[in-house]
């Protein structure tokens, strides 16, 4: 079981919440890579949470969408 897994199964208490509506911060975490060095703790993405007209919201940074 990988980092990434343990966060998405179990995340702790104080891990904040995704964007899922324009003007938000993202807040989601890369998939994890089998390159990154060992003990990397990956990092929530802090881009903003963008929204055309009648499309569904995205991320400006990463383009995730909800």
């Amino acid at each position: 079981m990988t980092l990434y897994d343990r966060l998405t199964a179990n995340p702790p208490e104080e891990r904040h919440e995704v964007g899922l509506e324009a003007g938000e911060i993202c807040g989601r975490y890369e998939q994890p890579d089998e390159d990154a060095p060992r003990g990397y703790k990956p990092k929530p993405c802090n881009g903003t949470m963008c929204q055309d007209d009648d499309e569904p919201a995205y991320c400006d940074t990463c383009g995730e969408m909800p």
